[in-house]
C-alpha cells in the first residue's frame, strides 16, 4: 500500500473519531451545540482531496484543469485551520463537562489542520518538479497569508470560501477596505499576520521531517 493511501486512511480513521466524538456528546446532552464542526471537517477534507487530484495532472498538458483545481484549493484551504478559531465558542454547559469539549475542539481542530498541512505538502511536492525552492516558498508564504486573512473573513465577517463566486463584490469591497486602510479593522492585520506565523512554522517542521538532507542520511 502507498504512504499515500495510508496516510489517506489514517485521517479518515482520525475524522471518523471526530464524529464519534460529537456523536456522543449530542447524546450526552440532547442538543446540537457543536455539530458545526463536523461541516467544518468536512469543507477541511475539500482541499486535501483536491490536492490528491492535483497531483495526478500533468501540469504542461492540462492547464485548464490544473487552473481551477489550483483556484478551488486556494479557496478552501482556510477551512482546515478555520476550526481553531471554533474554540471561541468554548463556555460552562451543563449537560457536557467543559474538558470534554475542550477536547472535541482541540481534536476537530488537530483534524483539520493536519488535513490542511498534508494537502499543501502534496501540492508542494508536485511543484517541486516545476518550479525553484525560491519561488516555491515566497508563494507558500503569501498562501499562508491569504489563509489567514480568509480566516479573518470567515470568522468576523462571516464569509465563506464559496462566496467567491457567490458575492464577488462584497468579498473585493471588504478586501480593498482591508487593504488601503490595514489597521481600520486591526483584527484583520493581526490575525492575518497570527495564522500565516502558525502555519509556516507548522508546515516548515512537517517539510524538514519528510525531507531529510542528503548529509542526514550519509553514514560516519
Amino acid at each position: 500500500m502507498k504512504t499515500q493511501t495510508k496516510i489517506t486512511l489514517v485521517l479518515l480513521v482520525f475524522t471518523l473519531f471526530c464524529i464519534g466524538m460529537e456523536l456522543s456528546r449530542m447524546y450526552r446532552s440532547y442538543t446540537l451545540s457543536y455539530i458545526f464542526l463536523l461541516w467544518n471537517l468536512v469543507l477541511a477534507w475539500v482541499p486535501y482531496l483536491l490536492s490528491l487530484k492535483f497531483v495526478m495532472y500533468n501540469l504542461t498538458k492540462q492547464k485548464i484543469a490544473v487552473i481551477g483545481t489550483l483556484l478551488l484549493w486556494v479557496l478552501f484551504l482556510p477551512n482546515g485551520p478555520y476550526i481553531i478559531t471554533d474554540l471561541v465558542h468554548l463556555r460552562p454547559r451543563i449537560s457536557v463537562p467543559m474538558w470534554y469539549d475542550v477536547l472535541l475542539v482541540s481534536t476537530v481542530a488537530w483534524n483539520g489542520l493536519l488535513l490542511t498541512l498534508l494537502s499543501v505538502r502534496n501540492m508542494h511536492r508536485k511543484l517541486e518538479d516545476y518550479y525553484s525552492p525560491h519561488i516555491l516558498w515566497c508563494g507558500l508564504f503569501l498562501l499562508f497569508l491569504s489563509s489567514g486573512y480568509g480566516i479573518y473573513l470567515g470568522r468576523f465577517l462571516r464569509l465563506n470560501s464559496w462566496d467567491f463566486f457567490l458575492q464577488p463584490v462584497r468579498l473585493l469591497h471588504y478586501s480593498l477596505i482591508d487593504l488601503v486602510h490595514p489597521f481600520h479593522h486591526p483584527a484583520a492585520v493581526w490575525v492575518t499576520i497570527i495564522v500565516c506565523i502558525l502555519l509556516s512554522f507548522s508546515y516548515t517542521i512537517l517539510y524538514l521531517i519528510g525531507y531529510p538532507s542528503k548529509a542526514d542520511n550519509e553514514t560516519i
